[in-house]
This record gives C-alpha cells, structure tokens and sequence, in this order.
C-alpha cells in the first residue's frame, strides 16, 4: 500500500506543477495505466491512493498560491547579509545576499567581500527568469533549489558594515571560519574540494577542475547531498555500534547528527532531500525493519512531497531517487553476473554500487548535462570512496583546530586523498572519448528506460532474461538516439544571449548554419579571457545539442568582437563544424583568436565571403553576401562596418542579416544599388543610433526586425531614435531582451508564416 500512496502523493503534486505538453501527456498516460492497475486491488488501496493524489495535488495547489514572489523595482538601496559566495568569472564576484524583509538574491561586485558581513547596495530587484530560448531549462526553478530568489541587477556597493548577530549571518560566519581554517593547512584547491563536501562551497575551485568533475561524472561529490548526509548517518551508527549503544538511541543521535549537517550546509533542497531520505531509514533500522527498502524509499517521497513539492518536478529529484530505485532493482541481478569473477567483497560491494547507481542515472545526468561521460564507472569507482575519507580528515581538521600538530597530520593526509581524487578527475577526463555530446532524450524515453531497468530483474527470475535484455537495449538506444522533430520549413532562431548575437539557420533540406555564436565584449588586449566565451558555452552550444544538431555547414563570424564570436571555439569543441566565414579583419581579441587556432587544430577551413558572393544549398535556399567589399571601411568604427553582410532568401522570403554594420555600411550598399529590400530585418548593432538609417530602412522596407540585445546594457542599445524609424514606417519589431528567443518560420511565402518569441512564462506562442 504504501509504494501506491507514495507514487500518487508524487503523481498529485506533478498534476500541478508546470510542465511541458509532452511531459503531461506522460503524466497522464502514466495515471490512466496506474488507475486500470489499480482496479485489480482492495477496494481500501484504490480509496487510500486517491486520497494521496487529490491531497497532494491540493496540498502543492495552495503552496504554490501562497509562494512568495519577486517584484520588479525600480533602482533603489538595499540593506542585506553576505551570504556566501556563489561564483568567482573574470573581475566579478558573485554572492547570495539576504536582502532585509526580502528574498535571497544574486549580485555580482567587482571586489570580495566577507561572508556574514551586512552591506549596503544599490540597484534594482529582479526575479530570475524563467526560460528564455527553447528547450533551455528554468533558471528559476533551478536556483530555488539553492535558496536563491531574484537577482540583483547592476549592483553597486555603497557600504559594508559589521556582521549582525542573525542566524543567516552566523551560519555565513561559520563557513567563513571553517574554510579559513582549512586553506591554513590544506592548499588550494584541496581545500575547496572538502568545502565543497562539507557544505557546498566550491566558488574558488578552478573553472578547469570543476569541469573535469562534471565531465567525469563525479560533480556530485562537490554537492552536499545524499552520500555526504548518508556518511553522517553512517558515522554515527558506526560508533553506536563500536560503543554497544541501544540501536534506537544510536539511530536518534544520527538523525540529530544529519540535519544538524544539513542545517550546516544551508539547508538547501538536495541536503533536506537527503535529511530526509537518511531520517526515514533510520527510523526504520531503529524499528528492526530493512532499512533499505522499497518501502522506505517510498516513506521519504512522501516525506519530500510535504516538505518541498515543488521539487518533484526537477532533475535533481528523479536522479536521488532512481540512484537508490536503481541499487534495489538492479544490485540482485549484477551481484549474479559478478559471481563468476569470485571478487573479494570489500572490491565487489563498491563495484555493486556504483554500477547500479550509473545504471540508474546516467540517462538524467546526460539529459540535464548534455553529455554523456564514458569513464563515470570507472571514475565513480575510485574517487567515491575516498570521499568518507577526505570529509573525515576535513571534519578532523576542523575539529582539532586547536591542536595544531594533530590538525595538520589530518591536513597533510588529506592533502594525498585529495591528490589522489584530483589526479583521477583529471587522467580520467583528458582520455579520448572523455564525453560524447548527448541530444537530450524525451521525457517518454527516460520514463521507458528508467522502467526497464525495474522490471529488467523480474524478468530474469522467471527467465525471460532475454525478453528483458530485449527491452533494456531497446530503452537504451531510444536515450542514446532520441526521436526528434524534423522541421520542414526555414527555421530561423535569434537565440537570447545578451548584449550578443547568435541565429541559428536550419533549412527544409535539414542544413544548419550557425550565425554568430554569442559572447561578451573584451577589454583590453588579447588575454587569456574565457568571460567571452561563456555565453557561448552556456546557451549556445546547449541549444545546438537540445535541437539535435551535431554537425553545422558553416559558421559565420560577422566580425571579431567577442560579443559575436565568443561562442566559436566552445561550438568548434563541441560540433563538427564544415567551414567558418570569417571577415578576414585583424583583431587582437581572445576569444578571435581562440576560435581561428582552434579551427586551425581541427582543419577547419576559413573562408572570408565578399559582396558578390553566393552561397546555395540544394534545397533551395540562398545566400548572397553584400558585405564586406573590398578595400575594408575605415574610420572609428571599421570593425563593426565590414561585418560580413548577406541577404538569405528561400523563394519569395527575404531575410536580411547585417551583423555590426553601421550607417557607413549602409550607404555602401546603397550606392552599390544593391537589393536590400526583406521581409525580416535582423536590426545591425544591437539597435545602435549609428545604425539603421532611414534611407536604408525604406530600401529594406520589412515587416518585421529583429534586435538581439540585453536587458539594461551599458550601452542603451537599443536607441530611442532606431526605434521610432522602424515604428515610423509600421514595422513590427521583436527584441531579445523583452520577447527573449525569436524564432521565424517560413515555407517560401514573402512573408513568415510565424515568429514566434519567447514570453514570461516561459511558452512560445505564434503570431500572425
């Protein structure tokens, strides 16, 4: 009975949640199966599963009426407490503030700032978006996870006070001590990484490292949860055990000891998952019942349903869950198959594990990472059992502060358990074959492999060990080639990436051409400046895999600045990528010249189109480049004026792409008594009040323009004056930083038949 209660508590709080149409239809699928399963059991099942579902969903109905939620304001002061440090990019420092009567926000200042400490800023509150290109997962939902609420936009720092003496500002405190007290003796980033263990923190782990972990699959030893609380747990009941207590006694002091770790991390959704996973097991070990069951696996949804049910909707959930849902489904089975191998069992037990548990979750990790890490076993294998190790000499050390000798011998063997785990991390993801770039499978999918792996057990015991091999390789090849959506008309996306342009092209006849690829503008010189590239790695790339493309045509980098080609190299690391378009300018930018050496060590070609040039692809569609001609602009903002220029037209629609092109551009074009004239202008520099003349609008005359710009820029793009010209004349206008991605569809007529763009809520909606 209480596994049905369990699946419909979970099953009424998803009822109300947000969730795609797909994901819906899912969900109804699913309850319509359980209700006709339901039909075969006792009457007082079928009533006490109802109830489960109808409170539930009530239950996460009036939670989430009653949430708190994130006005916008205009700018104005805020007094609020450092919390922690989320992110260290390039000159900025991210950190959780709790905003007085308000919500915990994110703000990023150029200094460093004292954990605990109360300061005084200025900007404006923001709540976090929701999402803004297709397919991209909800910053929203995934930050309320950590606690965090709104952001804080274009923050400045007025003043920074003494700590107060609330909780929020103690705990902050606390971890400040504990992790000075660790980079005392143990250096970086070893440090960092039992930080990390021990409550989360991992803002000052290197960039490079944390992406070996995530590309290793062992990023959740950085993340308080459910190993880190399970070893609490385990601690504990080890020493009852060593020491003779009652078991009932011994289970209380671990429950004690878990949330009072989960209260030291933050309590943070995972780590109250976690809590309560851990507090329903041993409540059960303290009763004499299994403590790994399925029945207490059950006990702990329901546990988590009352206490967040918002979080059934997220990945994070479903991986803790089919982790553990898959150790019970599918240890029996593989402890049969390692038999043969007659293993010692202090080797075959952590072997058991971590199998079961790659078996279990590899299909969300890739789905949620966009990747899929071919040494995850293997890495799993020798880096998680050395965290109870280093957690054990990190709390040691904490501990024995005082005691200096005994506080470095815990540092100093610590220091080689973390070498040993960084050395893994790092051999392990600079082999061949580290990652495969991963098409996120549906929803349908992971359900259907994720209930394969469940029944793949039972099946064996009657010996139908082949129908279930059958249906797990069937499952498998549906998560590792996803079914995707054949678009058979023009598609063209103006992604959402900032202050920067990125489109993607995708043609009837199933090319794609990559338009720019994001970024950020740099400063200063040529240095080794990742900031740029970030966005693209961040949102552009993503989309790429999440539509299912592997391969672009071409890459067309308008011009150099790293607002538009700061996406080149990570798109190059992560795409097969035919050729690049380059302008052929000199420029002294990073991101620029990480994209043409990278192209260069991949033999990529680079091609530099010129007016004239025509590029046609066989399903009808055309490129003709307008820009650059030859002798290059000159002048101030030469750069920008030889942007690569083109005109795409699939039969009688126009499209008109212009890149950074200012009005010296413009009235080449015009003398050169080009046809400008398109159904869609994508507006040149971001809306900039050197671009867009009124001569040029009116030899373009179209329907519709496009700006790809960011919300609140620096640079007031885009400029009043640009758009009263485009309203002047009846043009609709679409812009990132209000629509978020703008998507135009087209099957040949003048105009498109779509542009659909992306709204608050997070759902595209058509327009005529």
């Amino acid at each position: 009975m209480l596994r049905w209660v369990a699946a419909a508590g979970v099953a009424g709080a998803l009822v109300v949640l947000p969730l795609s149409f797909a994901d819906r239809m899912l969900l109804a699928v699913t309850l319509a199966v359980g209700g006709v399963l339901l039909l075969r059991e006792s009457p007082l099942l079928r009533a006490s599963a109802l109830a489960a579902l109808v409170a539930s969903a009530a239950y996460t109905h009036v939670r989430a009426e009653n949430a708190p939620t994130v006005t916008p304001t205009r700018t104005q002061r805020f007094q609020a407490t450092v919390l922690s440090e989320r992110s260290e990019s390039g000159d900025l420092h991210t950190y959780v503030l709790a905003l007085d009567r308000g919500p915990h926000a994110l703000a990023a200042f150029p200094r460093p700032l004292p954990l605990g400490a109360r300061v005084l800023v200025r900007g404006r509150l923001a709540p976090l978006d929701e999402a803004r290109n297709p397919g991209e997962p909800s910053e929203r939902s995934m930050l309320a996870e950590s606690g965090i609420d709104a952001r804080l936009e274009s923050p400045n720092l007025l003043a920074v006070t003494p700590s107060s003496n609330d909780m929020a500002s103690a705990l902050a405190r606390l971890h400040a001590f504990a992790l000075d007290a660790l980079r005392s003796r143990l250096p970086e980033p070893a440090s960092s990484i039992v930080a990390g263990e021990l409550w989360g923190e991992r803002a000052a782990l290197p960039p490079d490292l944390r992406k070996e972990f995530q590309e290793t699959g062992t990023v959740h030893v950085l993340v308080t949860a459910g190993l880190h609380v399970g070893l609490i747990a385990w601690l504990v009941v080890f020493a009852g055990m060593r020491l003779t207590l009652p078991r009932a006694f011994t289970c209380g002091l671990a429950i004690l000891a878990v949330w009072a770790f989960a209260g030291f991390s933050g309590l943070h959704v995972p780590a109250l998952r976690a809590a309560s996973m851990a507090t329903v097991m041993l409540c059960a070990r303290a009763c004499g019942r299994a403590t790994f069951s399925w029945d207490t696996l059950a006990l702990a949804s329901l546990a988590i349903v009352a206490w967040f049910p918002q979080s059934v909707a997220t990945p994070s959930f479903w991986l803790s869950f089919c982790c553990v849902g898959a150790i019970f489904a599918c240890t029996p089975w593989l402890e049969r198959a390692l038999e043969p191998l007659q293993m010692p069992e202090r080797l075959r037990e952590p072997l058991l594990l971590t199998l079961a548990t790659q078996l279990g979750t590899w299909p969300i990790t890739a789905a949620v990472f966009l990747q899929f890490s071919t040494y995850a076993p293997a890495a799993n294998l020798a880096v998680v059992p050395f965290v109870p190790v280093t957690m054990t000499l990190g709390i040691a050390q904490l501990l024995l502060r005082p005691l200096a000798p005994l506080a470095q011998g815990a540092a100093n063997l610590n220091a080689w358990a973390i070498a040993w785990i960084i050395g893994v991390v790092h051999t392990l993801a600079t082999l061949p074959m580290a990652i495969v770039r991963m098409t996120p499978a549906p929803t349908w999918c992971l359900a259907l492999y994720e209930g394969a792996l469940l029944v793949t057990a039972p099946l064996a015991a009657r010996g139908a060990l082949t129908l279930a091999l059958a249906l797990l390789i069937e499952a498998t090849s549906l998560v590792l080639l996803p079914p995707q959506r054949l678009h058979r008309e023009l598609r063209i996306t103006v992604l959402d990436v900032g202050q920067a342009d990125s489109i993607v092209i995708q043609t009837p006849g199933h090319h794609t051409i990559l338009v720019d690829a994001g970024g950020r503008l740099e400063r200063g010189g040529s240095g080794n400046d990742s900031v740029a590239e970030m966005v693209g790695e961040r949102i552009v790339v993503p989309f790429l895999l999440r539509e299912g493309i592997h391969r672009l045509d071409a890459l067309v980098v308008s011009h150099p600045h790293g607002d538009h080609v700061g996406g080149c190299a990570p798109a190059l690391r992560a795409i097969v990528i035919a050729e690049i378009a380059d302008s052929g300018q000199t420029y002294g930018g990073h991101a620029y010249h990480d994209c043409l050496n990278t192209a260069t060590s991949d033999r990529v070609p680079i091609v530099h189109p010129r007016a004239g040039d025509i590029w046609r692809l066989n399903d009808g569609v055309t490129l003709t480049f307008i820009g650059p001609s030859l002798p290059f602009i000159t002048g101030k903002n030469a750069i920008n004026d030889n942007s690569i220029a083109f005109v795409l037209q699939y039969r009688a629609f126009r499209m008109l792409f212009t890149g950074d092109a200012g009005v010296a551009a413009e009235r080449r074009f015009l003398r050169e008594g080009i046809d400008l004239s398109a159904a869609v202008l994508k507006v040149g520099h971001h809306g900039s009040a050197y671009s867009s003349s009124q001569e040029f609008i009116a030899a373009v005359h179209p329907g519709y323009a496009i700006i790809s710009v960011g919300r609140h820029n620096m640079f007031g793009h885009p400029a009043p004056s640009t758009i009263e010209r485009l309203r002047n004349d009846g043009i609709r206008i679409f812009r990132t930083d209000q629509n978020g991605a703008v998507i135009v569809e087209s099957q040949g007529a003048r105009d498109p038949e779509t542009i659909h763009n992306e709204l608050e809520t997070g759902q595209y909606t058509g327009l005529p």
